[in-house]
């Protein structure tokens, strides 16, 4: 087995917890190689750019929250499982924090871990393609302006939205974003998709989970509107309007997870939390 290594710095201050596991990696004989990021903390020898590691590597490992986890995902060239070790605050798509480091590696080497498979999502906006795990969003530049949607659900009007925008969530993401917009939370292993009006002007306005083979038309012909995949912006209308094309694509994100971590026990311990 080997093993990829990508801390992010701001969460594991002067890599502290990324050593530590490397230092227990080399007790028990498992090769070992780290992204340059963190260079400055590591020997030489085991440091590589990032296409390299993830390249070279069976199972990457990353050290940070949730939104490190997004970028490993849309970094990676080919399906990878990753192992997540929160040193986030809530850490949702992380398996484990960092005092279960040692228990991590027991897994890795006794096989005690399964790879769970997760649906992405494929935007099409002007014949160019987007990819997110968690959501899709489409609103106005112009924030807290209402502006008027038409969702179609495999080419038939499925709604009207009068809302900021329009939300299109993967079960992954629907303890994300889609979550603070009242969708539903839905087991990693359904599938589905989540289309949810943000902040909508209506008094019967209410999420659609439709199944994760259909594909979703969002369109306006006023305002000039961006496009938001996992919280980055990626696309913006030139002229008034919009027409994206959402859908499930062929890539899917791995996650390592260990056969001891529960889905609904994360869900409640992660989701009542409550702190700075």
């Amino acid at each position: 087995m080997k093993i990829g290594i990508k801390t992010n710095l701001k969460r594991d201050i002067n890599a502290l917890a990324s050593k530590l596991f490397c230092q227990k990696l080399r007790e028990v004989g498992i090769e070992y190689k780290i992204c340059d990021n963190a260079k400055e903390y590591f020997e030489s020898q085991v440091i590589a750019e990032e296409k390299e590691v993830f390249e070279w590597c069976d199972i990457v490992v990353a050290f940070g929250g949730d939104g490190t986890m997004l970028n490993i995902v849309h970094s990676l060239p080919c399906e990878l499982p990753i192992l997540g070790i929160n040193m986030g605050k809530i850490g949702f798509l992380t398996e484990i924090d960092e005092n279960q480091i040692a228990d991590a590696i027991s897994a890795l080497q006794s096989g005690n871990y399964t790879v769970e498979q997760r649906s992405m999502l494929k935007a099409t906006v002007d014949k160019q393609h987007f990819f997110a795990l968690n959501e899709v969003v489409v609103s106005r530049q112009d924030p807290c302006h209402i502006s008027v949607f038409d969702v179609y659900i495999d080419g038939i009007l499925a709604d009207t939205l009068r809302s900021d925008g329009v939300l299109v969530s993967t079960p992954t993401g629907s303890t994300a974003y889609s979550l603070s917009c009242n969708g539903p939370v839905l087991s990693p292993t359904v599938k589905a998709l989540i289309v949810n009006g943000i902040c909508p002007h209506s008094l019967h306005s209410c999420p659609i989970v439709v199944d994760d083979n259909m594909r979703i038309n969002i369109s306006t012909k006023t305002d000039i509107m961006r496009v938001i995949v996992d919280g980055t912006i990626v696309a913006k209308s030139q002229n008034d309007g919009i027409d994206i094309t959402i859908e499930k694509d062929k890539k899917q994100a791995l996650f390592v997870r260990l056969n001891n971590q529960n889905f609904y026990a994360k869900l409640r311990a992660k989701l009542n939390y409550w702190g700075d």
